[in-house]
């Protein structure tokens, strides 16, 4: 899986939690301050994607997910570690 494959999902995942972030978000964009995205919207999103790959995210990252690339950052960095 490339990181590509990984922003996409994550992309699509937020399409469904929070549908008012545009499709072509920056990113690097925050998902709360700059792309209005509230915190049950994050959590959706994660919790979606920790199904999808059949991953979990700890507790103690999840103030990390900050931002698109983040999210992406730590999913790949989950599925790595898992194989």
């Amino acid at each position: 899986m490339t990181r590509s494959d990984i922003l996409a999902s994550v992309r699509e995942e937020l399409a469904v939690a929070a549908p008012d972030v545009p499709a072509d978000a920056d990113p690097a964009a925050l998902l709360g301050a700059d792309l209005g995205v509230d915190s049950l919207a994050v959590l959706e999103v994660v919790a979606r994607l920790e199904y999808r790959y059949g991953i979990a995210v700890p507790d103690d990252a999840w103030p990390g997910l900050t931002s698109i690339d983040a999210v992406v950052e730590h999913i790949d960095g989950a599925l790595v570690a898992a194989s």
